[in-house]
């Protein structure tokens, strides 16, 4: 049974990854495989190994006359927006490319540690196998203001390339209390709060439905 509940969070982790590149993609990037591993492609479904073990993707886009390069990476660990001593790991994390770091130095064992500063750090997401509940909820603010602060408005900061806004992505339906936390919390925050992708997220990142996610920068509802 854990073994089968395990399966399933991970194909549902790597759905919303796959559906985070279809944003991308459907957003004028031009999107390439990284880092195959012995031909096929490994996502990286724990916080363990480093990511030079693991595949990624790289988006691409031209803004005048000019490429700008970032890559999509899974299960990464990014420092803190408050303190540099300190790490977290989203689910997804779309970085600047090139810049994953890799040290000895944080572990007792000496083990190598990957990891990309806050500065290189564009947006995350991360992604829940649960029905919604409040403390879910709050607890990605928390985790919102510990690695991208400057989302913590309702206009958070904006990037000549698109992006889209932190998420949070969760397999369950809402009920009346989450769904009037979901709308509080983003009318006061930069962000996404999207539910029930089991079944709704191929509509949700369909071309025709794109723009009703949130991405960085000015709030157009506001």
């Amino acid at each position: 049974m854990v073994n089968q509940a395990k399966r399933t969070s991970d194909y549902f982790e790597m759905t919303c990854f796959n559906y985070i590149v279809r944003f991308y993609e459907l957003n004028g990037y031009e999107i390439e495989v990284k880092n195959l591993q012995a031909g096929m492609y490994r996502y990286k479904c724990s916080p363990s190994g480093i990511q030079s073990n693991f595949s990624h993707f790289e988006a691409t886009i031209e803004i005048e006359m000019k490429k700008i390069n970032f890559e999509i990476q899974h299960n990464l660990a990014v420092q803190s927006s408050q303190d540099d001593k300190l790490f977290t790991t989203p689910d997804i994390s779309v970085i600047k490319k090139g810049k994953i770091k890799y040290t000895k130095e944080y572990y007792d064992t000496k083990t190598t540690f990957s990891y990309v500063e806050n500065k290189d750090l564009i947006t995350f997401c991360e992604v829940k196998q649960f029905n919604p509940f409040p403390e879910l909820l709050f607890n990605f603010i928390g985790v919102l203001n510990e690695l991208k602060s400057e989302y913590m408005t309702n206009n958070g900061v904006k990037y000549t390339t698109e992006h889209i806004a932190p998420s949070l992505m969760i397999s369950g339906k809402p009920n009346k209390q989450t769904t009037t936390i979901k709308q509080s919390l983003e009318r006061r925050y930069c962000i996404n709060i999207i539910y029930d992708l089991f079944y709704s997220a191929t509509f949700t990142f369909s071309k025709g439905n794109l723009y009703d996610l949130r991405r960085t920068g000015k709030n157009p509802r506001s």
